[in-house]
């Protein structure tokens, strides 16, 4: 039978016209209300009372973020039934209560109790729809308010019809604007218009280029000078408070600079009044001096020169910066103090930042009102106007202000992603909020002249972040990528206590893989391709083939630098993104109503951001043992009479989670390749690891480094501790053989001469060569062909009548088969390094090298010998050196032993040789550092199984370097 509580519930309302949902966000009999009010008049209102749930039907529904994982974020969109039997909803009837307060737009907001005495907004949104409905006894008449968030309006917002640089000046007007020609004026025109509306045009001689120069990114097409010169006069203004002003425009000077003194810009002045030095003319000029010196600046610089009013000059001063091949910001600014004159030259490089600036002092004068603006004026004072040069921008302020006062706008190229989207919000007047560091997001190019929306999107996507809509007001919020990073959870959910209100449904499939990424930038591409793993690019089985974008479909980023290096890393992120080898759990549902959910629970499960991770702990066993561990990119809510559900939209966290750079102190990187020498029972906890095939690398056996975890069949471990497989120092006391080293099994004799021949000191193990041509060798069963060893080697004498020989092996069969890395101690004290291997006593030399050093006995060489598959090499060097040598001195091929048999060391000295039959061969320091020893902790995931030989094994939480 039907649960008829809610239509009961229902039909006492309608009734009474009581208000739902009545109860805590609508899930418990002794919850507190939701709350909705909307703006009227200004002041929000509570239409709470006016909020009902129809028939088990009606609620109010909330969406906000991502919808789906690999969408960007949509509008926010609420919708909701209103009591409308006094017509106050209705915006059109004259008779109610809201007319003429209400209508397309108006702002509405949505609030729960956050458990902590205050709100927690749930969304704030503008009301698109307002649809009426009644039933025919007009007893229910209601609307089904259709409520969207800010990206909606700025979706439909056209772009810009005027340049970043005019906006920035114009809107709103920079202090004390009392000129602005833009020069932006298309090609045809005869005149550059003035940007306001009592200012005259500037006019030219000659014949400009116009709209013929593109290198300021913030500005539309200004005007190259071939020869014209440009003029505009300053409207009038107070004086009588004035007591500085500024002119300032941009200049692109070429690469080949202009002439010497050429002028590019002149102020002209009123005449002060009489009794008071004469002061008309400010020029500033180029400098080019004939042989680099002259009156004014050095080669490249720019300099103020004053005159009167018969052009005579006066004072002059020049900047220092070489200004050829620069975008420049020029100012000249002028101020007056008592009967002091202060003129001051200033640039900006616009690329750099970098500003210079000179100034010059008139005393006995007065300030007087500008005049006109000239720029590149073709002949004054017998000086040429400039030629090559682009020019625009031009304002007369009555005020000084920095001379970086349009921050970005300027320049956009370089602007930080975060910064962007920050500046754009102001300048659209929209309130912003962010999370994370806005200057730690990338770099990016110039700014398109677009629609905001369509510019923030850009600079999101460039980046990486999440874009989000702030709840508690109505404005733009932004989460860097870097804020996504390592993150604790910020909420846990049980499946075994019940705290989910729906089975999160797990899903694998290729929808968004991507192992092979092509990126572009300014024409300029770059690709990153996953090669290796279950989701490379390599044909199945090994891989699953190309998926992702190529080089007809690049993933197009707008971004300041072209370089390979940057647009591969953006390329390898988006592979890292698109390579999660995990279950994707899209929806993640939570009822707040739930007697599982404690007050706590709740508030947290309230607070959670866009951008937030959370976990699900516990999943039944038919999912996998993991944790599911997931970042939210949006929710949706339904909040009833009875309940209050979110369903959260989710992606896999672990992308996230790794990221780290190289110098942090819990930096992990992943192995090349790594597996299980030999099976492992559940409980063992001692693993012997290998490099996987073709593969050298080693894990870390520098505790600070521990503990780390390794994921090995899908159980994960936590390693303690790394071991060599053998490590002797040779520090105990053994006679007729060498006894057991500090790790790994007893060293066995296997060679020639007495058993006295073979012990240890405390310090070293020794052969005693006794007699001649008999070689002594001591091994042990190795675990595998592959081997990576170390070991010193020395002679208690020098030499003499002929060579002694120590050596280290490994697939030493007998004394007859086998590989060696033997140094050869000569009577002239050399030592060679021969490489050599032995096949039933035949011999073959791989390499020799001479270790550049003269022997000294009881002076230790150290060797490393190292085979994978048919690659044998070795290299020799002084063990006191503290840092080893990086090359391989002798490397070569041989397929001649392959079976693993043992390792060990050989000592020999040969007939003609005059030593005492005590000399011995010293070994030092022996190690055997592949296979390596892991000491773990099983089953971290609860996992709980026998690993067999060959089994994979890596670390389980891979860092990945921040992008």
């Amino acid at each position: 039978m039907p649960n008829l509580a809610p239509f009961a519930a229902a039909f006492r309302r309608r009734l009474a016209n009581l208000p739902g949902p009545a109860r805590a966000s609508g899930e418990a009999s002794d919850g507190e209300p939701v709350q909705v009010e909307m703006l009227i008049n200004g002041e929000w209102v509570d239409i709470t009372p006016y909020v009902m749930v129809r028939d088990n039907q009606g609620r109010i529904g909330i969406d906000y973020g991502i919808r789906d994982e690999g969408s960007e974020t949509e509008q926010a969109r609420s919708t909701l039934p209103l009591n409308n039997r006094d017509s106050r909803f209705t915006r059109r009837n004259p008779t109610g209560p809201y007319y003429g307060m209400i209508g397309r737009n108006t702002p509405i907001r949505i609030s729960v109790p956050d458990g902590n005495g205050g709100k927690s907004y749930r969304q704030q949104s503008e009301i698109s729809k307002w649809p009426k409905g009644w039933d025919p006894s007009g007893n229910d008449v209601w609307v089904d308010v259709h409520a969207d968030g800010l990206l909606q309006r700025l979706s439909q917002a056209p772009p810009p019809e005027r340049s970043i640089i005019y906006n920035a000046i114009t809107s709103p007007p920079l202090t004390g604007l009392v000129a602005y020609w833009p020069c932006e004026d298309i090609e045809g025109s005869v005149e550059l218009a003035s940007a306001l509306v009592n200012g005259s045009p500037m006019t030219w001689t000659g014949n400009p280029d116009l709209a013929a120069y593109t290198g300021f990114g913030a500005s539309d097409p200004l005007p190259t000078l071939t020869g014209a010169s440009l003029s505009g006069g300053i409207v009038r203004y107070d004086t009588a408070t004035v007591t500085q002003y500024q002119v300032r425009f941009l200049l692109a000077v070429p690469t080949v600079g202009f002439s010497d003194l050429d002028v590019i810009a002149r102020l002209q002045v009123a005449e002060v009044a009489a009794g008071v030095s004469l002061l008309n003319f400010f020029d500033i000029h180029y400098n080019d001096p004939p042989g680099g010196l002259g009156s004014y600046g050095g080669p490249g610089t720019l300099s103020v020169q004053t005159y009167d009013g018969d052009e005579a000059p006066l004072n002059s001063a020049s900047i220092s910066m070489d200004v050829r091949g620069r975008l420049l910001r020029v100012s000249l600014e002028n101020s007056i103090s008592g009967t002091t004159l202060t003129s001051t030259l200033r640039v900006l490089d616009i690329a750099s930042g970098v500003t210079d600036s000179a100034s010059l002092t008139h005393t006995a004068t007065s300030m007087s009102r500008a005049l006109t603006v000239s720029l590149a004026p073709a002949t004054l004072a017998g000086s040429a106007g400039v030629i090559g040069a682009a020019v625009g921008h031009a304002t007369v302020q009555t005020t000084i202000t920095s001379i970086s006062d349009l921050g970005r706008a300027i320049q956009p190229t370089g602007e930080a992603a975060g910064r962007r989207i920050q500046r754009l919000c102001a300048e659209e007047g929209l309130s912003f909020e962010w999370v994370g560091d806005l200057d730690d997001t990338v770099a990016l190019g110039p700014q398109p002249k677009a629609n905001p929306l369509s510019v923030i999107r850009e600079a999101v996507f460039a980046d990486g972040g999440l874009l989000y809509e702030s709840r508690s007001t109505l404005g733009i919020g932004y989460r860097t990528r870097a804020s996504l990073y390592r993150q604790d959870p910020a909420l846990i959910l049980s499946y075994s206590s019940h705290h989910l209100s729906e089975i999160p449904t797990p899903v694998e499939d290729d929808r968004y893989l991507a192992n092979r990424v092509v990126v572009s930038v300014g024409g300029v591409t770059a690709t990153y391709e996953e090669t290796s793993g279950p989701v490379s690019t390599a044909p199945p089985p090994a891989g699953v083939g190309v998926y992702g974008a190529n080089s007809e479909s690049p993933v197009t980023l707008n971004l300041a630098s072209t370089a390979a290096g940057t647009l591969r890393d953006h390329a390898a992120w988006r592979v890292r993104l698109g390579t999660v080898d995990e279950d994707r759990f899209p929806k993640i549902s939570v009822n707040l109503a739930h007697p599982s959910i404690t007050p706590e629970m709740r508030r947290a499960i309230l607070a959670l951001r866009i951008g937030d991770r959370l976990q699900v702990t516990g999943p039944p066993e038919w999912v996998g043992p993991d944790t599911i561990d997931q970042l939210i990119l949006g929710l949706s809510e339904e909040i009833t009479h009875f309940e209050h559900r979110l369903t959260f939209t989710c992606q896999p966290a672990s992308p996230y989670n790794q990221v780290g750079v190289l110098d942090a102190a819990d930096t992990r990187i992943d192995i090349d390749g790594s597996e299980l020498l030999t099976a492992a029972s559940s409980a063992a906890t001692a693993l012997t690891v290998v490099p996987s095939a073709g593969q050298s690398m080693l894990w870390t056996t520098d505790s600070a480094d521990w503990p780390f975890d390794v994921r090995a069949g899908g159980e994960t471990m936590r390693v303690t501790g790394v071991t060599n497989w053998l490590t002797d120092t040779f520090t105990r006391v053994a006679a007729s053989s060498w006894g057991t080293p500090d790790v790994g099994s007893a060293w066995s004799t296997v060679g020639g001469g007495s058993a006295s021949d073979y012990a240890v000191n405390g310090s070293v193990g020794v052969h005693t060569l006794s007699t001649a041509d008999i070689s002594r060798r001591t091994s042990m069963t190795a675990a595998g062909p592959d081997f990576d060893l170390y070991c010193d080697i020395s002679t208690s004498a020098l030499a003499t009548g002929d060579s002694l020989y120590g050596a280290v092996t490994a697939r030493m069969l007998d004394s007859g088969t086998m590989y060696m890395a033997r140094l050869e101690f000569t009577t002239a004290n050399t030592i060679v390094l021969v490489l050599r291997r032995l096949l039933a006593d035949a011999s073959l030399d791989l390499g020799t090298y001479t270790v550049p050093v003269t022997h000294v006995a009881g002076t230790f060489i150290r060797v490393r010998f190292q085979g994978v598959g048919s690659r044998i090499q070795a290299k020799a060097y002084p063990a006191a050196d503290l840092v080893e040598d990086p090359r391989w001195h002798i490397s070569g091929v041989d397929s001649g032993i392959s079976s693993a048999y043992s390792i060990g060391t050989r000592s020999i000295r040969v007939t003609g040789n005059t030593n005492l039959a005590t000399v011995q061969i010293q070994y030092d320091n022996f190690r055997v550092i592949n296979p390596q020893t892991l000491t773990v902790t099983r089953s971290l995931n609860g996992a709980v199984k026998a690993q067999s030989a060959g089994t994979d094994i890596r670390l389980a939480n891979p860092t990945y370097i921040a992008l």
